[in-house]
C-alpha cells in the first residue's frame, strides 16, 4: 500500500479501526461456536448446530474482506467496506443472537 505524501494522512482511520475490531470479534466468534459446536459432539450434547456455526463462519469471511477492502482502497471503495463490516456484523448479531 502507498504512502501518503508527507503531511496528508488517510481519512477514516478511526472508522476503519471500529471496523477492524469488529470484523476481528466476528473470527473470534464464529471461532467460539465452532468450538462449542466440536465440544458438543464430542459429548454427545446437543450445540449450536450446523447453521450457526456455517453463518458465523460466513459471515466472518465477509467481514474480513470488506475489511481488506476498507484498507487497502482509499475513497468510496474503503467507505463501502466499513459499511459493510458493520451491516455484516449487525446482520449475524441479529440472526443468530438476537432474534
Amino acid at each position: 500500500m502507498p504512502k501518503p505524501a508527507s503531511g496528508q494522512r488517510r481519512s477514516g482511520g478511526v472508522l476503519r479501526g471500529v471496523s477492524g475490531a469488529l470484523s476481528l470479534g466476528l473470527v473470534v466468534l464464529a471461532l467460539v461456536v465452532a468450538a462449542a459446536q466440536v465440544l458438543a459432539l464430542s459429548d454427545n450434547a446437543d450445540g449450536p448446530g450446523p447453521l450457526p456455526v456455517i453463518g458465523h463462519l460466513i459471515a466472518a469471511a465477509i467481514a474480513v474482506a470488506c475489511q481488506q477492502m476498507a484498507d487497502r482502497r482509499g475513497g468510496l471503495p474503503s467507505v463501502l467496506g466499513v459499511l459493510g463490516v458493520f451491516a455484516v456484523t449487525g446482520a449475524a448479531l441479529w440472526m443468530f443472537w438476537w432474534a
